[in-house]
């Protein structure tokens, strides 16, 4: 077992050298002996890296893997500090397409403690998450689930797409929890990870260990992609039990889902209602206002100089979640640095120009009036007709919304488009959905799935 007392840089070393046979050379001299640990006390190691572009390529495609080896090598869970050092003068890695596909392999490798799982993201707290219209009612739920657990919401399934902010609620509730009763007992970890304990309890006939760690020994439950026990018989058969003796208890369960509950294949009906049995909170994907917000926040952290025109093109052009918005941020900053350009909306755009490429490919107002007709359960030739029946008014006018702000047509082409209608028309239709989705709570629901939907369209 590992001491802190051992030098830093030791540990470090002998991360690596255990990690070596799992690792491609490629990773291992390009992203991780580059690192130097400066420090390892009180259940935190500090790492150095030279650069923002270097620490952000470690954190989302080696930081659990990294995490879990430092702690099996300390004996114990350690968080991880990362320290920017330019002092270091590391080369600049080159990204290769096999990195990601390397590392996951190596992670299914490694060997995981069967009573260890995920931590607590440290960056993920209530105070960083940028709220918006898109998902204001899923944090206010998960604020008085944190601020009260077991008494309010219970349990809490949190639902929305990958990359919307659903792990970020999560952690943020274990954070506050922790953060007003240090030793309330949280367990946080994912349904991957529950079914591994699972499957090893059984098969080192351990189950009354697994019994007493979320049966006894839990308060408050968090668990991520709790879709992922579809199929699995035995996962949900225990996961059944502990809910089952957890809410008899008041203790507080919360879990997250791109699925909602009815959607969620091969899955017990007793579970399926258990779910419904409290809040099914929604993250739907923020407006672009919300998407600017988050653009701005991670510049702030990061310290770099956005400029508001980037910044909104950034939103405009980025809508699918906020991990690939977030993505496209350091991309276009990663490249100004290193190529020592100027941070303009030209160059964002070169920089972008295959992603933006297949958004606008993907959307155009013909797959605008095809969804929207689909959604009003009516024809797209009803919403070029010139009838001004009431049924068709509204579907017609949210259409025309719809295809000004997301494909960015002109007033005249819309006109054309929807059946040679006058272009003062379409503005007409336009103004009155922005200035009716104020007040409107029905016509908000039903432009936000439309939204949805056109977002994830192949």
């Amino acid at each position: 077992m590992m001491i802190e007392s051992q030098p830093a840089q030791t540990i470090w070393q002998e991360f690596l050298d255990a990690a070596q046979p799992n690792l491609s050379k490629h990773v291992l001299e390009t992203w991780l002996r580059p690192v130097h640990c400066s420090g390892a006390a009180d259940g935190v190691v500090t790492l150095e890296v030279r650069d923002r572009f270097f620490r952000d390529w470690l954190n989302d495609h080696y930081a659990d893997f990294i995490h879990d080896g430092l702690s099996r090598r300390m004996g114990h869970a350690v968080a991880i500090e990362w320290v920017i050092n330019p002092d270091l003068r590391l080369p600049a890695p080159t990204v290769m397409a096999d990195e990601e596909s390397s590392l996951s392999q190596t992670a299914a490798r490694a060997p995981v403690p069967a009573a260890a799982g995920p931590y607590l993201n440290r960056r993920y707290l209530f105070e960083s998450f940028v709220c918006g219209p898109s998902n204001q009612f899923a944090v206010a739920a998960a604020k008085a689930v944190a601020d009260k657990p077991g008494k309010a919401y219970n349990p809490l399934f949190l639902f929305g797409r990958v990359g919307l902010g659903k792990t970020h609620l999560l952690c943020a509730i274990g954070h506050e929890v922790l953060r007003t009763r240090a030793d309330a007992r949280v367990i946080y970890t994912s349904s991957e990870q529950f079914t591994n304990e699972v499957v090893n309890a059984v098969l080192s006939n351990k189950l009354e260990a697994l019994h007493r760690k979320y049966r006894d020994n839990c308060e408050v439950l968090l668990i991520d992609d709790i879709q992922l026990i579809a199929g699995k018989e035995r996962t949900q058969h225990e996961f059944f039990h502990i809910f089952n003796t957890l809410y008899d208890s008041h203790r507080q369960i919360v879990v997250t889902s791109d699925k909602l509950p009815h959607e969620i294949p091969d899955i017990e009906e007793r579970l399926r209602n258990r779910f419904q049995f409290g809040l099914i909170a929604d993250i739907q994907a923020p407006e672009v206002e919300t998407r600017v917000a988050i653009l701005r926040r991670k510049a702030l952290d990061e310290a770099v100089d956005l400029p508001d025109d980037v910044a909104f093109f950034l939103a405009e052009n980025v809508r699918s979640n906020v991990r690939e918005l977030e993505g496209a941020l350091v991309r276009v900053v990663a490249h100004a640095s290193l190529t020592g350009s100027p941070l303009t909306v030209d160059y964002a755009r070169q920089v972008l120009g295959d992603l933006l490429n297949v958004s606008a490919q993907r959307l155009s107002v013909e797959s605008v009036q095809r969804m929207v007709a689909d959604y009003f359960s009516l024809r797209v030739t009803d919403l070029k007709s010139h009838r001004r029946h009431k049924t068709l008014v509204r579907p017609r006018q949210v259409a025309m919304y719809l295809a000004r702000k997301h494909v960015g047509a002109s007033y005249p082409d819309l006109g054309t488009r929807f059946g040679d209608k006058d272009h003062t028309t379409i503005m007409s239709a336009c103004k009155k959905i922005d200035g009716l989705l104020k007040s409107d709570g029905e016509l908000r629901s039903q432009v936000a799935d439309l939204e949805r939907k056109l977002d994830v369209l192949p």
